[in-house]
């Protein structure tokens, strides 16, 4: 179980999407229509105006099972 980082989520696939803009993000990185925004205090799956913090890897593995009802995989 590792702290999310940037680079971890480029690993599994994340690709930053310039075109959306979630309030008080720095940058906002998407993959299969689920976008994580990267703020200054870490990291959260945005959705519906709602910001859910992630802290490591495995609560990623598990919003993506819920959400995609599949494993999240590295690329």
């Amino acid at each position: 179980m590792k702290l999310i980082t940037e680079n971890i989520l480029l690993e599994f696939g994340f690709i930053e999407n310039r075109s959306k803009k979630i309030k008080n993000a720095t940058k906002v990185l998407s993959r299969d229509n689920i976008d994580i925004a990267v703020k200054e205090d870490g990291f959260y799956y945005s959705n519906m105006g709602f910001d859910y913090p992630l802290k490591d890897t495995s609560a990623l593995r598990k919003l993506y099972k819920e959400i995609k009802s599949e494993d999240l995989k590295q690329i």
